[in-house]
């Protein structure tokens, strides 16, 4: 090949070489991340979780470990969605600056949507060489899914709440003022979590279209009270019943309740926690 020739490649290639990188920095390094997709989701489509029906939404529990360390992260009822990921975001006290907060979390990208149940373990602080540092102070807990079905992906955030009670007998209630639980002494401490399940669990026997939103659990390690505690939780319709479901026993009872029309809420009383259903009659 002689040299003309040679140099007419090399000149070439060049060119080609520039070509491409005008055309990566003008489509690709440019783009602004507003118009970056979300992973996995092709259309760029995002929704809430409101456009899924009820019985198709993931049921979620969140359990406390005895000491509080630890919560256990349950999700059932996953078959609706090719994907499923989750963020379990907290404000702590901040171990450095006393008084003040700092948000920690953890996410999760290891669900299986085929599995009858998602099941992990989060730690709330740190662990090294198997000394655990648990957080304190643990507030404003919020739990986002992010459900991915074909090339939409729905979003929910939902609100935790880690609480003490147990040793004296103590009323507990979520962030919102929605329910309230007046737990009898149980002889010592424990943690527990109430919560918004997102989903409902599966097997009620009422109409799942005349479930009154949120729906709310309360779940701990706890045993079953020796004596009843009262539940009440607002509602706006006057007729309107009252269902529970035990995770630990897997077992739905509807719940002898009473309507107060001027608290707008519904009482009753439970042997245990649970996660607590109210339907109205439409």
């Amino acid at each position: 090949m002689d040299q003309s020739r040679k140099n007419k490649y090399i000149i070439a290639a060049v060119v080609f070489v520039a070509l491409l990188l005008g055309i990566y920095f003008l489509f690709i390094f440019k783009k602004s991340p507003g118009q970056i997709k979300p992973r996995g989701v092709e259309s760029g489509e995002v929704a809430e979780i409101t456009d899924i029906e009820l019985a198709k939404r993931p049921y979620v529990t969140l359990t406390p470990t005895s000491d509080g360390a630890e919560i256990i992260i349950s999700i059932e009822n996953m078959a609706a969605f090719d994907r499923i990921e989750y963020e379990l975001t907290y404000q702590a006290d901040n171990p450095t600056s006393p008084g003040t907060k700092i948000q920690r979390g953890a996410t999760g990208t290891d669900i299986n949507t085929k599995d009858p149940k998602y099941k992990k373990s989060i730690l709330l602080g740190t662990a090294s060489r198997g000394v655990r540092n648990p957080d304190t102070g643990v507030t404003d807990g919020i739990l986002s899914l992010h459900m991915i079905k074909g090339d939409t992906q729905y979003d929910s955030q939902t609100p935790w709440d880690l609480m003490r009670a147990g040793a004296a007998g103590t009323a507990v209630s979520d962030r919102s003022g929605n329910i309230t639980l007046k737990i009898p002494p149980l002889g010592k401490n424990y943690w527990l979590i109430l919560s918004d399940t997102v989903g409902v669990p599966q097997g009620g026997t009422f109409t799942i279209e005349n479930v009154t939103l949120p729906v709310y659990g309360v779940f701990s390690v706890a045993p079953s009270f020796k004596s009843s505690a009262t539940v009440t939780i607002k509602s706006t319709s006057e007729k309107s019943s009252l269902f529970a479901f035990t995770s630990q026993e897997n077992k739905w009872q509807e719940i002898k309740s009473q309507y107060l029309p001027s608290a707008k809420s519904l009482t009753a009383n439970v042997s245990g926690l649970a996660t607590f259903v109210v339907v109205s009659s439409k």
